[in-house]
């Protein structure tokens, strides 16, 4: 009887053992699912956000070229280029918020995948667009736009491409740095 019952304890410690073992294997299996998730989680974040960054800068410099053309084309109306034909201010007008419509857009992605610095940023340009938008729709529809209105709107439309520049700087920080984008750990309990 000694033996058989040394032979169930035995066959009990080792069912224990065994059954602790695969609980410790299952529970590093899950840590490590976790751990593997949050790394995916992160990566997909940061790529979303590139993408929102990258957006809005691209409409920003849209803005930028196209805009500097027809300034451009206005300061030397007379001289090298035929004289500006008017537009309309509300067809002017018109095409600016269909612009803008798309830069609002951006700026709302650019707000929702944060941070929030990100996004003050981005409200800055997208005001400082708005705004220029709005001066070259007044200008292209002035029969002969003064120079002076002309040279503001450039100035603006300078600080606008540093701003463009700014932003993707701004961004670079953000991606280059995990912590942003990593989702927070749970605490242990």
């Amino acid at each position: 009887m000694d033996e058989g019952i040394a032979a169930l304890v035995g066959a009990a410690v080792g069912a224990a053992a065994t059954t602790v073992g695969a609980g410790l294997a299952f529970g590093t299996a899950v840590r490590q699912a976790r751990i593997q998730a949050r790394a995916e989680h992160a990566q997909w974040r940061r790529q979303v956000r590139r993408e929102a960054f990258l957006v809005f800068h691209a409409l920003i410099e849209d803005v930028y070229n196209q805009n500097w053309d027809v300034l451009e084309a206005m300061s030397l109306q007379g001289v090298q280029t035929p004289a500006h034909v008017p537009i309309p201010l509300y067809e002017s007008r018109r095409a600016a918020h269909e612009v803008m419509d798309h830069i609002r857009r951006a700026r709302g992605a650019v707000q929702v995948e944060g941070p929030r610095s990100m996004y003050q940023l981005a409200n800055q340009l997208d005001m400082l667009a708005y705004a220029i938008l709005d001066e070259v729709a007044v200008l292209q529809s002035k029969e002969s736009p003064e120079i002076e209105s002309i040279r503001r709107t450039d100035q603006r439309l300078r600080a606008l491409q540093s701003g463009a520049e700014g932003i993707l700087d701004a961004a670079a920080k953000v991606l280059d740095d995990p912590e942003p984008t990593a989702p927070v750990p749970r605490a242990r309990r």
